[in-house]
């Protein structure tokens, strides 16, 4: 049976892609099979180098122009499938689209990441209700703060109760900076408990790499590989530099 993983921001352009791709990365180094799925905008096939093998995306699969075989994409990784978003702007999925997506990909995962653009929080509430935890992806600024906290008010009202705060990009002189107060003024502001700080780190840019893990700095292998095993249910001290 597979966890259900919700990974949205109230924010563009705060890395959940690049996040869900090192992430899986990780866990299928330890033996898991991980479907990512991509509610937002197709990106996840660049990421894995993978873009001119996608024949048919998510809205393909809710028309029934294809079935949930055809639309499943492997990578070059072992155990890491995907889901490709529209290549223009996704509609809304329905609720019992969901549903049945997630009860045929339930016995086939050990993980089922949905990427979800959250910046209409109201569009995340059929997510909510098929998801078993949800993970929202903040910089360190106050218009990300406020479009998460957006986000974790309806998912907590919708009855997602373990929610956790990735927080990316962190500036390499945030204590110089101060973009805010600090991060525990982030942590309470978006109301979710931290899982993970990544600081930025160029190594990210190298696009094509990603979904290999290769090029990656040793902080911030570091940090993906301890994100995975927060999932994973074990006790791993936060690395905050």
């Amino acid at each position: 049976m597979a966890e259900i993983i919700l990974v949205t921001s109230g924010k563009g352009g705060v890395g959940k892609s690049t996040i869900l791709a090192h992430t899986s990365r990780a866990l299928a180094a330890r033996g898991k099979k991980v479907l990512l799925v991509e509610l937002s905008s197709r990106a996840l096939d660049v990421l894995f180098g993978k873009s001119d093998e996608v024949l048919y995306d998510i809205t393909d699969l809710e028309n029934g122009i294809c079935n949930f075989q055809e639309v499943v994409r492997t990578t070059d990784l072992e155990g890491i499938h995907l889901i490709c978003g529209p290549a223009q702007a996704p509609s809304d999925f329905s609720e019992v689209f969901l549903g049945q997506l997630v009860e045929t990909a339930d016995p086939l995962y050990d993980f089922i990441f949905l990427e979800a653009d959250g910046t209409d929080p109201q569009k995340l509430k059929p997510l909510a209700l098929c998801c078993d935890r949800a993970v929202v992806v903040s910089t360190a600024d106050p218009v990300s703060a406020r479009a998460c906290r957006a986000d974790t008010d309806l998912l907590a009202a919708q009855g997602v109760l373990d929610l956790r705060l990735f927080i990316n990009m962190l500036p390499r002189d945030f204590a110089k900076v101060r973009p805010i107060p600090d991060l525990d003024w982030l942590i309470d502001n978006v109301c979710a408990q931290l899982i993970a700080v990544l600081p930025m780190d160029n190594s990210l840019s190298k696009m094509s790499e990603i979904g290999k893990g290769i090029g990656l700095s040793n902080v911030a292998k570091l940090i993906f590989d301890n994100f995975a095993q927060r999932i994973l249910g074990n006790y791993i001290d936060l690395l905050v530099q």
